[in-house]
């Protein structure tokens, strides 16, 4: 059996709502822990936005490194000193024009007007680099006791410049003649 003490009538408290104190405390807190969160949001959105030109700007320098690794390695000192910038640095296809469906072309021409114009073609989607541009340079690494190179290592760069400021990636890998 439970007995209940009597309760005097005047102590009796009743709480329907909140005090305008608390509303504004609530209120308080709220406002501060939301500037909080948008004092972060421009910040994240620019990394986000560099995040994705770097993420392009890698797959514009694996796509040469790709069409390199295709090219025979005696063709690979053509492409040094390549600067998309520059058609003049660009290497001579031969034969030129190149014959449709011969497997002996060398395409180093061919293929650097191609990068630079996925380059650009980013840039004109808005998708992508901004005011981007290719570099290649090969050097020979090993050679045989001939003189002639057997290892060769190939550097892709991809630079622009965002915001003012300048950004690059960069690529190596190595070919061999074996």
């Amino acid at each position: 059996m439970r007995f209940r003490t009597p309760v005097n009538p005047s102590v009796i408290r009743r709480h329907d709502g909140f005090t305008l104190m608390e509303v504004l405390l609530a209120a308080t807190i709220m406002v501060v822990a939301l500037l909080g969160i948008a004092s972060v949001l421009p910040s994240a959105d620019m990394n986000l936005h560099q995040s994705g030109q770097i993420s392009k700007a890698v797959s514009l320098a694996q796509q040469m490194i790709e069409i390199l690794k295709n090219d025979p390695f005696t063709a690979l000192p053509s492409y040094q000193g390549v600067d998309t910038q520059n058609t003049g640095t660009y290497p001579a296809d031969d034969p030129n024009p190149p014959i449709p469906g011969n497997p002996g072309n060398f395409m180093g021409g061919s293929n650097i007007a191609k990068w630079a114009n996925d380059i650009n073609v980013y840039l004109l989607t808005g998708a992508g680099i901004t005011n981007g541009h290719g570099t290649i340079a090969v050097s020979d690494v090993a050679t045989d006791s001939g003189g002639n190179a057997i290892l060769r290592k190939v550097s892709v760069t991809v630079s622009w410049t965002d915001r003012g400021q300048p950004y690059t990636v960069s690529l190596e890998t190595l070919a061999s003649a074996i």
